[in-house]
């Protein structure tokens, strides 16, 4: 078979980026994935090796292949354990790339890209469904969460976040500080703040205002393009990110801060052309540690921290960031975590494409935020506070799970 008769190859992967990996198998040792399979095309080392064969014309990139390279979190445990530091986020979307030119996304991607990439389509969704929601699912222990009121089956309990009948950023705002001005930051939200946890939007605003900061929430900002981007679609990914660059390029502001991990992610790595820094919500409360040393929680409180991994590994914010700002809020006793910076199961639409897999890394997940007796789990990502909650309702634990920013508005009102 003639390398034409093939396929193409896996665009911006040549043998020197392949043949870094030394199929040491450290990867198999963090791998989420790996460790509920225990199947070699799951984990890193399998899929490199996967790719260099496709490359070199020895094996096609059919549908099958193509399901392997889906089958992972890009949490990257294995990029940032790899002593060669191979670069396997580059290497894993540009194969997905590959596998979407020839067969197009798998239906459960195909749906999540087309309604997070289409903003009004997003915001009729939650016009329809948001007075309907509470028919069909009741309240659960973690706010802005809401419980289907049947168990699924194979799977149990299934939470949603609560979808709003108005978004967010409903129109323009300016949000002024409190006090003395810092300076000013545009906030994106992206899409989980702006169509569903809408109160911890507002509060991530009320916590940046009270450090000082003015903040703005333009209209038109539309999804970072993640869902895309890691599901291969590289091209509805550019068509956001052209978007959002239009209306953030114009802004008189000093920086762009984000919330959500994998919003922070996306904007520092691909959204090279804007004129200001982008900064996580994280950053902003560490370096502002002295005056967040003054606030009190209302009660005493115990909490943990989940690191999620698109900003630990993906934006390489230090790990003692969150932890050292929730040990001077007053009336806050912080706990260790086990595996804290372990993935969740989230992992995007590979919650959707492998439910099972991502239910078996959740659960292990929850047990361990279980043995620390707290009486909440801190993290900086929606997609980790929904999907951590949902594990700890299937395992019947009292634990909420909430963002930081829903903590600490509290230490401030």
């Amino acid at each position: 078979m003639t390398e034409k008769e093939r396929g193409k190859k896996i665009l911006g992967i040549n043998n020197e980026v392949i043949e870094r990996c030394v199929r040491c198998g450290s990867c198999r040792t963090v791998c989420p994935v790996f460790n509920v399979t225990h199947e070699e095309p799951s984990v890193a080392r399998g899929k490199i090796f996967l790719a260099n064969m496709i490359n070199q014309g020895k094996v096609e990139l059919d549908k099958e292949a193509a399901e392997f390279f889906n089958l992972c979190t890009t949490c990257l445990r294995c990029a940032e354990i790899c002593p060669v530091m191979v670069d396997y986020e580059k290497i894993i979307i540009s194969a997905r790339a590959l596998a979407v030119e020839k067969f197009g996304l798998p239906p459960e991607k195909k749906a999540a890209v087309m309604l997070f990439s289409n903003r009004n389509l997003l915001e009729t969704a939650g016009k329809i469904t948001a007075p309907l929601t509470k028919l069909f699912t009741k309240s659960s222990k973690s706010p802005q969460n809401r419980l289907l009121l049947i168990n699924v089956p194979r799977l149990g309990k299934v939470l949603l976040p609560e979808i709003k009948s108005k978004p967010f950023n409903d129109k323009d705002r300016w949000y002024r500080a409190k006090g003395a001005e810092k300076g000013k930051a545009v906030f994106f939200a992206g899409c989980m703040f702006n169509n569903f946890y809408t109160e911890t939007a507002m509060n991530v605003v009320k916590v940046l205002n009270a450090l000082g900061y003015s903040v703005f929430v333009p209209r038109d900002q539309h999804c970072c393009g993640a869902p895309a981007f890691f599901s291969g679609d590289l091209k509805t990914f550019e068509k956001m990110k052209e978007k959002n660059l239009k209306t953030l390029q114009k802004l008189d502001v000093d920086f762009v801060v984000t919330a959500c991990a994998t919003c922070g992610h996306i904007l520092k790595k691909e959204y090279r052309e804007l004129p200001y820094e982008s900064r996580e919500l994280i950053e902003v409360l560490f370096e502002n540690i002295e005056e967040v040393g003054k606030w009190k929680f209302p009660k005493k409180i115990r909490v943990t921290w989940h690191h999620p991994c698109h900003i630990v590994r993906g934006q390489k914010i230090p790990r003692n960031y969150p932890l050292d700002v929730l040990k001077v809020v007053g009336n806050v006793e912080f706990t260790s975590l086990e595996e804290a910076d372990n993935c969740c199961g989230m992992g995007g639409s590979f919650k959707l494409s492998h439910p099972e897999i991502s239910r078996e890394i959740q659960i292990k997940k929850a047990k361990n935020i279980e043995k620390t007796k707290s009486d909440a789990v801190l993290t900086e990502c929606p997609g980790c506070v929904m999907n951590i909650a949902e594990g700890l309702e299937r395992i019947d634990s009292s634990i909420q799970s909430f963002h930081i920013a829903d903590l600490l508005v509290k230490c401030i009102e």
